[in-house]
């Protein structure tokens, strides 16, 4: 750490914390826990920790590395159990599940948000309640190697005229790849041409539209690109293959998101990132997008100092330099981007639909995840779509 700050080494993460008096004098002291994902959130994690107890000498904060796609499944448990997170760091398509649960608290000064983009706003809002700490905005988008592709495709049918001209499967080079059956990537085509899940504010579990006639037409042309561009099964297309293949240079193009910036930064020469392929339109495909959110956690006992830190990782100063450490977008209206990689996210985000927040996205991720990788190996469309949708209303 760049700033001296007492470390305790603890079974699930590290205990930040500095020792001092009080300005008033003795202050009961307080312990907080936050989770947080490993690696670039640590690294700020850990920094926030460091500024904030400068002037809040009796607060302890106690960090657990806790990936944020993990942390709903982990407080229904330990929330209860008396062990869970003061704060913790989440998908904002888990608010719903979340405040149904009973898990989180709604924010009680929410001034804070006319500061933020509308996305972020809508994305921690549940039921007319705001319930979240925006921390950052994210959407895929398409990144490519500027020394083997300047002009990248701007539709789906020029990347299949590209592949035409660099594809050979006995070598494993394939034009574009991208995690065919994740159902956050492959949503785009399920979107293609005009489906909106969950309706178009995303909050009508009654429209998923999973089976629609313009569903069932995009995820045809989605089956289709694999004879065409792809030709490998979904199981093999995990995200090590698609970063290794990028990283290599056999595929000049990977759809991913502004995590992977860092470490292609490292290994890749010279890339660029730009809007998805469209579909013929002249608009970039739609894309999911998510904000990463700060929750208090229904369970703490120390709510008023979990509300405090949380507001702490949302100003500005705090937000710039998170997005130093993790190049993740801060949701901030009054932070300027000028890194032209994060742009070509930001470009993406316009054309993104908010990842809707009702719990039954929940069954949207395991029925169409399914879905998506059964199509793409050759299974028959409707069928495949129709019981994605029974899933989806069995769930109700």
């Amino acid at each position: 750490m760049k700033k001296s700050i007492g470390i305790v080494a603890a079974l699930m993460g590290l205990s930040l914390f500095v020792c001092s008096c009080n300005k008033g004098g003795a202050a009961k002291k307080v312990t907080l826990k936050m989770w947080e994902s490993d690696g670039p959130e640590r690294e700020f994690m850990e920094w926030a920790a460091a500024e904030y107890t400068k002037d809040h000498p009796n607060i302890e904060i106690v960090y657990e590395p806790v990936g944020s796609p993990d942390a709903r499944a982990k407080i229904e448990l330990d929330g209860p159990a008396g062990v869970g997170a003061d704060i913790f760091v989440a998908p904002h398509d888990h608010v719903g599940a979340l405040v149904q649960g009973g898990h989180v608290l709604p924010v009680s000064d929410t001034s804070f948000i006319n500061d933020f983009a509308d996305a972020a706003r809508i994305a921690g809002t549940y039921d007319g309640k705001l319930y979240g700490y925006p921390l950052a905005i994210e959407t895929y988008a398409l990144f490519y190697n500027k020394d083997i592709i300047q002009d990248p495709p701007k539709t789906w049918d020029e990347v299949i005229e590209y592949a035409k001209t660099w594809n050979d499967k006995s070598q494993n080079k394939y034009a574009l790849v991208w995690g065919v059956g994740n159902a956050y990537y492959s949503y785009m085509f399920m979107a293609a041409y005009g489906t909106s899940l969950f309706g178009p504010n995303g909050s009508d579990k009654s429209q998923h539209g999973i089976n629609a006639p313009a569903t069932v037409k995009g995820l045809k042309y989605f089956q289709d690109l694999r004879a065409k561009i792809l030709d490998v099964p979904s199981a093999d297309m995990t995200d090590d293959f698609c970063n290794s293949a990028f990283e290599a240079g056999t595929a000049p193009m990977v759809i991913t998101g502004p995590w992977k910036i860092s470490d292609f930064n490292k290994t890749v020469k010279n890339y660029g990132v730009t809007t998805l392929p469209g579909f013929g339109d002249g608009k970039p495909a739609t894309s999911f997008s998510g904000v990463r959110i700060a929750f208090v956690s229904a369970y703490s006992k120390h709510v008023a100092e979990a509300e405090d830190f949380a507001k702490f990782l949302m100003t500005k100063s705090s937000l710039e330099k998170r997005f130093e450490i993790t190049n993740q977008i801060p949701p901030r209206k009054d932070i300027v981007i000028t890194d032209p990689l994060s742009n070509g996210i930001l470009a993406q985000a316009q054309y993104a639909f908010p990842m809707p927040t009702i719990p039954e996205m929940g069954t949207y991720w395991s029925a169409m995840g399914a879905a998506y990788g059964g199509i793409w190996d050759g299974d028959d469309v409707q069928q495949d779509l129709d019981a994605a949708a029974a899933a989806m209303e069995a769930a109700k």
